[in-house]
C-alpha cells in the first residue's frame, strides 16, 4: 500500500466535531466514505487506499462521536447522516465534485439514507445495507429470538433509553462477534481512535429509523455471500426493496462480513466501484504509478 498525503478538515468544532480525511487527488470526483460500527477511517485503510489507487479522490467521516472527535458526546443516527450531507456540501463547494457515496455495515446503511436524502449524489456503494424498519432488520442482532413481539421489544428498549440515554452498550451486547468474524481473512485491524461502546439512546434512534427505499441515484449494492451477519437472504431482502434510477447486486465471493478489511477483495470493490463510476461519466484520476 502507497503512502499517500492525508489532508484533515476540520468542517465542525468542539465537542460535536465532524473531520474529513481527504486523500486528495486532483481533477477526480470524490468518494465520500462511511465507516462501520464503532470505527473510523483508520480502521479501513486498505480499502481506502485501493479506492485512491483506482482513480478517487477519498474523503472518509470522522462521523461526530467518532475517530478523532470526542467520543464523550451523545449523537443519533441523523446526526451521523446529517455529517455526511454536510460533507458532501463541503466538497461540492470546494470543487471537490462529483462525489458518489460508500460505507460499510453501518456505515452502508447510513450510505443508502444519504442516498435518499441528497440530490447531488452521483451514485452509492453500500458494502452491506439494510433498512432499519425491515422485519428482517432484527435477524442482524441478538433480539433474534424476539422478532415476534419487535414493537414491544422496541417500546421497552426506548423507554430504558429515556431512562438512562448515555448507558454504554459495547458491540457483544446486541451483535454476535462470531457472526461479524465468520470467514474473515488476511485483516489486521488497527483499533486506533475506535469506540469502546455506543450509548443506549444512539442504538434506539438507529433501531426507530425509518429510511426511504427510494433513491435519487444509482445504487450498486454489495455483499460477501458467505456473511453471517448481513446474510445473502437479507441483502436479497434488502435489494428487491429499494427503487433507484438503476441498482445492481454484486456478489463478493468470500471474505465474511468484513470483506471490506481484506485487502484483496478491498482491491476488488475498489475496481468494480471505479468501473461502474466511469459509466456514469464520473471522473477518475490514475497516477502514472497507480497503473497496471
Amino acid at each position: 500500500m502507497r503512502n499517500y498525503a492525508i489532508q484533515y478538515h476540520r468542517l465542525r468544532h468542539g465537542r460535536r466535531g465532524l473531520i474529513l480525511e481527504l486523500w486528495p487527488n486532483p481533477g477526480a470526483g470524490t468518494m465520500l466514505f462511511y465507516p462501520g460500527t464503532m470505527l473510523s477511517p483508520f480502521q479501513y485503510r486498505p480499502l481506502l487506499a485501493a479506492l485512491r489507487e483506482a482513480g478517487f479522490a477519498v474523503a472518509a467521516l470522522h462521523l461526530t462521536g467518532h475517530g478523532l472527535n470526542p467520543h464523550s458526546v451523545g449523537f443519533t443516527f441523523d446526526d451521523l447522516l446529517h455529517d455526511g450531507l454536510e460533507a458532501e456540501q463541503w466538497l461540492h463547494k470546494a470543487g471537490l465534485g462529483p462525489v458518489a457515496a460508500c460505507g460499510h455495515s453501518q456505515g452502508g446503511i447510513l450510505t443508502l439514507a444519504h442516498a435518499a436524502a441528497s440530490r447531488r449524489l452521483a451514485a452509492a456503494f453500500p458494502i452491506c445495507g439494510v433498512l432499519p424498519q425491515q422485519d428482517e432488520a432484527i435477524s442482524l442482532t441478538l433480539f433474534r429470538p424476539l422478532a415476534a413481539r419487535r414493537q414491544k421489544l422496541m417500546a421497552a428498549i426506548n423507554a430504558l433509553a429515556r431512562r438512562v440515554p448515555r448507558l454504554p452498550l459495547p458491540v457483544p451486547a446486541y451483535l454476535s462477534l462470531r457472526r461479524i468474524s465468520a470467514g474473515a481473512r488476511h485483516i489486521r485491524v488497527n483499533r486506533r481512535k475506535s469506540r469502546s461502546s455506543y450509548p443506549l439512546a444512539f442504538l434506539a434512534s438507529l433501531f426507530n429509523a425509518r429510511l426511504s427505499p427510494r433513491l435519487r441515484c444509482p445504487l450498486y449494492l454489495f455483499n460477501a455471500r458467505d456473511d453471517a451477519l448481513f446474510t445473502p437472504t437479507l441483502a436479497l431482502s434488502t435489494f428487491d426493496l429499494l427503487r433507484a434510477p438503476c441498482k445492481r447486486l454484486i456478489w463478493l465471493p468470500g471474505g465474511g462480513h468484513l470483506a471490506a478489511m481484506n485487502p484483496q477483495f478491498c482491491r476488488y470493490i475498489a475496481r468494480t466501484v471505479a468501473a461502474a463510476c466511469a459509466g456514469l461519466g464520473l471522473p477518475l484520476r490514475l497516477e502514472a504509478t497507480d497503473a497496471p
